[in-house]
């Protein structure tokens, strides 16, 4: 393999070169930073990729006879921003350090590896946000028989949060669109797959490949027996998940490798358990908005923007997982809506809840910072303060009726003895840097406040010093001073100068003084800079302690962190069942779906204050299983479809419903195909799409479904679309039989409800006055017969000369002719445009010798299909 260009052998560069260069060699897909001096440098390739992605000047390096290293660097002290930026762009990062003192070094300064950031593996404030988890995901494949499965496992080293899951590969795309990973590790092997990873995520997603022995099953089994020190993998429940347990193993040697055996705070591991949780494919995430909005991409509009009242950010980390992950099994869904209850029904605890959860530090964090001693002490003073409020917390849950609330009451672990540790060693006013010291407590360590002495006595021994040479000398302005540069000097004016006694040492020449240092002053100097020197290595030495005190209590400290989380967000349920008028709905095993005077919790809470919202019954049953709706656009349609999902949603995910009553049957999945969109990156159309998304339904889709469909084949012509439509519904009613709703501009649908038991008509009503027509927005029982799109033209701002001859080639086409105007006729091969009589006729006798009643619909469909194809022919 050959050199990349313009980087020297290491036998041919200097000894610091060398050490960089054997650094790199074992770094090579990363961008290294080599601490020189006061500055973190890159060199060679990396310097360039560092000066574009950074926007900071490229320097060279003068290297012995050569002076062709390039070169880009940042002060040392403001490479966290620096370091954020380059993570950002899909860099990984490799920070070497110097890790001994320049002054006492023998030749080189050793330097060694300090830290690995990358897209997945952070710590750092100015990447993360607080609110969402960052993911590191691994994937691996394994064959067994003619079966070939998916493993993936995920991590979020900032909570220590850890799971994996075995799938089917067909189902991997659904997994990954789920937990949205920063990063993904691959082996080297499958690395065909890591294009299609790149577009199932969102942009900027870094695929890294690693070295295939790393996804052997003795490799992994090695790595996690290790790492949780056990001697099987019985006691986390994923002894059977074969290919995640490979996955989860490369995630482990990867961080190992990465940071330096600091992830004793890594205690757990667990399953996804596809039998616990409902599974939320893309397009359903999408069209119901629940995190982000289609409208921009954005939180804003989204369900999880509107029903987040979380007080911690670990409670609104939860919260996006639970809205995700929504539950399938009714005892911990009724555990929940019981909580809600009692605490929607208590607002005192309630208020009382918010205001402790309000205080307490994020404990996952601030945790994992300092387990990886990456943590400040003021951050460790503050998971002290969280600490101190489990009791009062505890406290609140004492009279409980709910079980879920007891539970998670009893579950907090005090830690009395390590509040009281950090409460005595972080001083409260302790600052945001460690440089200058001062942050641990006195009274907390004897030897310190010895060494702490020495200094806070130093300005009185520094003026009996300056009293007693001013005696000696008859000096009166001779002044004892400091500063970093030059430490301790005695400062004489220019105009005394001759009263200087021969034993002063010069040490400084100014332009109206002279700077000295006498035997007495550099005794004290020594002495007193050892000891600063001492206090302050000592005071790192006893936070190092204590940090590790914490990290040994992990498994506990993440206890009360989940604890404190689901609380956040049951409490968020309760303000919202309150302000928002939602209600206890009741959930049944059986499918069935009632719901009163129903809500759409988004367009509810930003609907025109003039405009009062329109609420909506539904009802599904043994009876009714399927529901056609059917009237224009502008009239409610598919709110009406989103609201319906996004109740079943909220009441699985264990919230209060936006309804006046909610009876709900358990659903193991929610479906949608709403919207037209393309995905021209893959070459695929909007029919396409569309089509796609159907298919993914009718393969997927059970009995217990929910099913969502919004205009069905509108992406082809009106025949097709219709056939396509048609026999979906069909498909659906007797093959899966899930509750359906099939929003449809295709109003010979309606006739389904005559052929199909089970299958309701309902439509969004409109009402027609002089001039307009105004969209009520209520779904009633019934078809419509007008789409009334030409009216929805004049409301987006269609000229008005537009208008008035829609409605006139509208009308022509009822009346089977359309008369050009004057000012187009002559201008193009016909002057007419309508369906010639004799033709019409030939068509009409064509249908009347078809036995209909011999034909399925799909195939009557086809067949006028066909012959007004002859007829439009001439044929």
């Amino acid at each position: 393999m050959g050199r990349k260009p313009g980087i020297k052998r290491s036998g041919e560069a200097t000894p610091m070169m060398r050490q960089y260069l054997e650094v790199k060699e074992r770094y090579p897909d990363f961008l290294l930073l080599f601490r020189v001096g006061d500055f973190y440098e890159s060199f060679y390739d990396d310097a360039r990729q560092v000066s574009e992605a950074l926007n900071i000047v490229l320097t060279r390096r003068s290297n012995g006879a050569a002076s062709d290293i390039a070169m880009a660097g940042f002060p040392h002290h403001s490479c966290e921003g620096y370091i954020a930026k380059l993570v950002r762009k899909g860099f990984k990062v490799a920070v070497c350090d110097q890790v001994e003192d320049p002054s006492e070094a023998k030749g080189i300064v050793r330097r060694e590896i300090t830290d690995i950031v990358t897209p997945g593996v952070t710590y750092s404030d100015k990447i993360l946000d607080d609110r969402h988890n960052n993911y590191l995901s691994a994937i691996s494949f394994l064959k067994k028989g003619r079966q070939q499965r998916a493993g993936i496992a995920f991590i979020d080293v900032t909570t220590a949060e850890f799971r994996v899951a075995d799938v089917e590969v067909d189902q991997l795309k659904d997994m990954l669109q789920s937990v949205q990973p920063a990063e993904v590790l691959l082996s080297s092997r499958n690395r065909e797959y890591a294009d299609e990873i790149k577009k199932i995520l969102p942009p900027g997603v870094l695929v890294s490949l690693q070295d295939d022995w790393m996804f052997s099953q003795e490799n992994a089994e090695q790595i996690l027996l290790r790492h949780f020190k056990t001697h099987s993998l019985k006691g986390f429940g994923i002894e059977h998940a074969y290919a995640a347990r490979i996955a989860a193993g490369v995630i482990l040697h990867y961080l190992e490798e990465t940071q330096q055996n600091k992830l004793q705070y890594i205690t757990r591991i667990a399953t996804v358990d596809s039998h616990e949780y409902m599974t939320l494919d893309l397009q359903t995430r999408r069209n119901l908005e629940i995190i982000f909005s289609m409208h921009d991409g954005s939180m804003n509009g989204s369900l999880l923007h509107v029903i987040d009242r979380t007080r911690c950010p670990m409670g609104a980390r939860q919260l996006r997982r639970w809205l995700l992950h929504p539950l399938k099994q009714m005892a911990p869904i009724l555990q929940r809506h019981d909580a809600v209850d009692e605490l929607s029904r208590h607002p005192d605890v309630r208020r009382e809840l918010g205001e402790v959860i309000g205080s307490i530090h994020d404990l996952e964090r601030a945790l994992s910072r300092i387990a990886t001693l990456r943590s400040m002490p003021r951050e460790v003073r503050m998971l002290g303060s969280a600490l101190e409020q489990l009791p009062r917390l505890q406290g609140l849950f004492d009279q409980s009726e709910s079980s879920r609330l007891c539970f998670l009451s009893r579950r907090l672990s005090m830690l009395p003895e390590l509040a009281r540790r950090i409460d005595e060693a972080i001083d409260p006013d302790a600052g945001a840097t460690m440089r200058d010291g001062g942050y641990i407590r006195e009274g907390y360590n004897a030897e310190l406040d010895s060494l702490r002495s020495l200094s806070s006595t130093a300005k009185e021994r520094l003026l009996e010093i300056q009293q007693q040479e001013r005696a000696a000398t008859t000096i009166s302005t001779l002044k004892v001073q400091y500063n970093k540069v030059f430490g301790y000097y005695i400062e004489v004016s220019r105009a005394n100068s001759d009263k200087v006694p021969a034993y002063y040492e010069k040490k400084q020449t100014l332009v109206n003084a002279e700077r000295y240092t006498i035997p007495a002053l550099k005794e004290y100097e020594e002495t007193i800079l050892t000891a600063e020197e001492k206090s302050l290595s000592l005071e790192q030495r006893l936070f190092r302690e204590l940090c590790q005190a914490i990290a040994s209590e992990a498994g506990q400290i993440q206890t009360n962190a989940e604890s404190i989380a689901e609380l956040d967000c049951l409490c968020s349920f309760a303000v919202n069942a309150d302000e928002y008028r939602y209600c206890k709905p009741v959930m049944v095993e059986e499918p069935v779906l009632r719901i009163q005077n129903g809500r759409h919790p988004v367009l509810e809470r930003i609907v025109d204050v003039d405009e009062p919202y329109v609420s909506n019954d539904c009802l599904f049953d043994e009876r009714q299983r399927m529901l056609i709706v059917t009237g224009p656009n502008m009239a409610g349609k598919s709110s009406y479809l989103r609201q319906i999902g996004l109740i079943s949603l909220l009441a699985q995910v264990g919230s209060f419903v936006p309804a006046d009553e909610a009876e709900i049957g358990l659903v193991d999945r929610i479906f949608t195909r709403v919207g037209a969109s393309d995905n021209l990156a893959s070459g695929e159309s909007t029919f396409m799409v569309e089509m796609n998304e159907a298919a993914s339904i009718l393969n997927n889709a059970t009995r217990s479904s929910l099913i969502l469909l919004d205009e069905v084949g509108r992406g082809t012509s009106t025949y097709d679309g219709m056939s396509i439509a048609w026999a979906m519904s069909e498909y659906i009613h007797s093959a899966i039989g899930a509750r359906t709703l099939f929003a449809t501009h295709y109003h010979e649908l309606a006739e389904l409800e005559e052929r199909l038991d089970g299958v309701f008509n309902y439509n969004a009503t409109v009402t027609e006055t002089a001039d307009r027509v105004v969209f009520l927005r209520k779904i009633v029982r019934g078809a419509s017969d007008n789409s009334y799109g030409i009216e929805v033209a004049r409301m987006a701002g269609m000229p008005s000369g537009v208008i008035q001859r829609a409605k006139e080639i509208l009308s022509g086409m009822e009346g089977r002719e359309i008369e050009m105007p004057d000012r187009l006729k002559g201008c193009g091969r016909t002057n007419q445009i309508y369906l010639f009589e004799e033709e019409e006729r030939a068509l009409k006798r064509a249908v009347q010798s078809i036995d209909i009643n011999s034909l399925t619909p799909i195939e009557a469909m086809m067949e006028l299909k066909r012959l007004q194809d002859l007829a439009a022919g001439g044929g």
